[in-house]
């Protein structure tokens, strides 16, 4: 359906006299109505009941006025947002990550997003999951990046990566020589996690998985100072990460992926933000989900399994 077309409906419809709704499109009237005439006969259905006196809309009529409105004002405000993005020549986004995040390739999407707008600006804020919320509803992040879920007014969200779930344990643990293990085989092992203040959901995500498959592990709370790589190699434990992980991890440890677990991964941000970064950045992130990579089960959907 032509736009210009759906524009000259909405006139009449509202207007519901052919005489002035040519006055106000800037054009005779007989044109008008043929005009109207080739969009019923597009659609083959009527949309005005016409008599010498009176101009009436029909049901389709009707339903086509209120959809038809806001078509336009979407197309109206695609336009310009695009003409928005074609004058970004500068900016600067804040942006706020958690270690799993940048893991999970948020690296690759930055960088390939910078190669497109090689003169924007972007801060990076590595934060605690409390840290990061805080910031996103005081507007020091423009958009955070973060494992799991949040069920918080005011923010909006969309899944951007799945990434593989998995154990790292020391080199000369038995486990280590595996391509793939079942969570129940970590039944006897010290797991190591970071506090619940730190962790939030995913600290009881993980108790609740571990409850489900009947498993009663020992844990091992790192404090501030403790780094969990670093745990692990010394071995005070085993500690569940990401598959990014086996790219920084000390040469003393080995990822073992667990098998059908994997942890997503979301971009989080306030639609009341206003920088017109912002809505560039998203757009693309929203649309590179080509980095997702889904397995069986989710890991923050355990709960409900």
């Amino acid at each position: 359906m032509d736009l210009s077309k759906l524009k000259s409906f909405i006139v009449v419809a509202e207007e519901l006299n052919f005489r002035k709704s040519a006055e106000i499109l800037g054009m005779s009237q007989p044109p008008l109505t043929r005009l109207i005439s080739s969009l019923e006969e597009e659609l083959s259905t009527k949309l005005f009941e016409r008599t010498t006196r009176q101009v009436h809309l029909t049901g389709a009529g009707i339903f086509l006025l209120k959809e038809g409105k806001e078509i336009i004002a979407r197309a109206e405000n695609l336009e310009r947002e695009v003409r928005s993005i074609g004058k970004l020549k500068a900016g600067k986004l804040n942006i706020g990550f958690s270690t799993t995040s940048f893991l999970a390739n948020l690296p690759q999407i930055i960088g390939e997003f910078q190669n497109r707008f090689p003169k924007l600006i972007f801060q990076l804020h590595q934060e605690t999951r409390i840290r990061i919320l805080k910031g996103l509803r005081s507007g020091q992040f423009d958009v955070c990046f973060m494992e799991g879920s949040v069920s918080e007014e005011g923010l909006e969200s969309h899944s951007v990566h799945d990434e593989g779930l998995g154990v790292l344990v020391p080199k000369k643990h038995p486990l280590a020589k595996r391509k793939e293990i079942e969570l129940r085989e970590l039944k006897d092992e010290t797991i190591i996690l970071h506090p619940k203040k730190e962790a939030g959901k995913f600290y009881d995500t993980i108790s609740q998985l571990f409850k489900q498959s009947d498993i009663k592990p020992k844990i091992y709370v790192k404090n501030d100072r403790e780094s969990c790589p670093i745990l692990v190699a010394t071995g005070k434990g085993v500690s569940l990460t990401v598959l990014g992980a086996q790219n920084i991890a000390p040469s003393e440890t080995q990822f073992v992926p667990i098998k059908r677990l994997y942890l997503p991964v979301s971009v989080f941000w306030s639609p009341e933000n206003k920088n017109p970064l912002l809505r560039t950045f998203l757009s693309f992130v929203i649309e590179s989900d080509s980095f997702k990579n889904k397995k069986a089960e989710c890991l923050m959907d355990v709960m409900r399994l």
